[in-house]
């Protein structure tokens, strides 16, 4: 009877800590989305937005990549992304870019903070419009480093 008793006393331990330890459950918390965001250059002559395509970049955590030939760069909503040799070569104005939410550029991407190694800091405007220094070449990057919190 004493062994029943310590197995049964030992099974009700093992069954009431199976639940503990361990962080590898979902939590039930929202995990943001991922979105995608386009590299732009504004054409004057033609009036349109265009890709700014290779552009190295670093967004959050995990996700590294290069722009695609649209421009196109991906990351989770809330995540800072960091933008590298950003120079003259890739605009048409010299020290103008722009974000946009979809691929035509008729959506900016606005309010999203940013500094460059550079030293200028500001918020997109309406359109995305970022400004940068096309001629600053840092230890890190042969054009100037921008770093942005979308952080909406």
């Amino acid at each position: 009877m004493k062994k029943v008793m310590m197995f049964l006393a030992s099974l009700g331990v093992v069954v009431g800590l199976n639940g503990c330890g361990g962080g590898g459950g979902d939590s039930g918390g929202y995990v943001p989305p991922a979105v995608t965001y386009y590299f732009q250059t504004y054409n004057p002559q033609f009036d349109i937005y265009e890709p700014v395509a290779d552009v190295y970049y670093e967004c959050g955590p995990d996700i590294v990549g290069y722009t695609t030939p649209n421009g196109a760069f991906t990351m989770i909503e809330g995540d800072s992304c960091t933008f590298y040799d950003l120079d003259y070569t890739l605009s048409y104005e010299y020290d103008l870019l722009y974000i946009g939410a979809n691929v035509v550029g008729d959506v900016g991407v606005a309010n999203i903070r940013y500094d460059c190694d550079s030293g200028i800091s500001d918020t997109t405007d309406e359109l995305g419009t970022f400004v940068f220094d096309p001629e600053y070449i840092s230890s890190i990057s042969d054009g100037d480093v921008c770093g942005f919190q979308f952080q909406f």
